[in-house]
């Protein structure tokens, strides 16, 4: 399904124009703080969570993704989906990664539960956005908390504080990083690119098994997250992560990929020479 998005309601949910009729869209897998809440006040970092929203999809033509173990529908008749950007981000995914949002599971597993996972996981480790100590005098409620029994109905979640802050270190949102050369592809190293089938190819080069859990791959073209890495990697072993998304990796000019530890270290780049 393709819409044109006409308005943010707020951090997690969107008007859009879908065959020629408006409908109201509530991002599956997310959670972000409250901030139209009828009985609720304004939640710490929930303006900054609809901000963030609006800069990414405002007037944007988008493709909608449902996930038949989540029903069409929530409760409140809104549609319940993945958004895709036209450039091949995820936006769900994107709100939990930049820390906008936290990742929300209401009953059952859904499709990309645990790339959700994996980047909350990053993005607290890493500190960003509302998972800073200093967001909100540190006070932060797991999301989920109070919630109104819907599927991925908005409940009451916590908030923190201002998502500009990049990963620590050389992570800056996929950006070209200046210190690409002093990479020292260990203990992961990235061996291949294949821009065609959008598959990155890894190789655990150390002695013990790497968690790669909350990893973040990029493109250096687009600035974008190379979406799918995760698991365990065996020493020695080799394998090819392929991206769960539209096209990122550019094929008709070098694009070099950077890819960073949940820390925001930077551990292996490829140059596309």
């Amino acid at each position: 399904e393709r819409a044109t998005v006409t308005n943010i309601v707020d951090g997690d949910t969107v008007d859009a124009t879908l065959n020629g009729r408006t409908v109201r869209i509530r991002l599956l897998g997310i959670d972000t703080p409250e901030s139209v809440h009828p009985s609720r006040p304004v939640e710490c970092f929930g303006r900054e969570a609809s901000r963030f929203l609006k800069e990414l999809l405002d007037g944007q033509t988008v493709l909608l993704e449902s996930d038949a173990s989540q029903g069409d529908r929530d409760r409140y008749n809104r549609l319940l989906r993945f958004v895709w950007l036209p450039d091949g981000r995820l936006v769900n995914y994107e709100i939990i990664a930049q820390g906008y949002g936290f990742e929300y599971t209401f009953n059952l597993p859904y499709k990309y539960q645990d790339q959700f996972k994996a980047a909350q996981r990053a993005a607290r480790e890493a500190q960003v956005g509302l998972w800073s100590p200093n967001a909100c005098n540190g006070e932060r409620t797991s999301a989920g908390a109070g919630a109104t029994p819907a599927p991925t109905a908005a409940p009451t979640a916590a908030p923190t504080a201002a998502a500009s802050n990049p990963l620590p270190r050389s992570f800056n949102n996929c950006k070209p990083d200046p210190n690409a050369s002093h990479a020292p592809n260990a203990p992961v190293a990235i061996v291949d690119v294949n821009k065609r089938t959008e598959t990155v190819t890894l190789k655990n080069v150390s002695t013990t098994t790497v968690n790669l859990d909350g990893w973040i791959m990029c493109s250096i073209k687009g600035s974008q997250i190379h979406q799918g890495i995760g698991g365990a990697l065996e020493p020695g072993k080799t394998r090819a992560f392929k991206h769960a998304g539209g096209n990122i990796w550019n094929n008709r000019e070098t694009d070099p990929g950077a890819l960073y530890d949940p820390q925001g270290r930077l551990v292996s780049y490829w140059a596309d020479r």
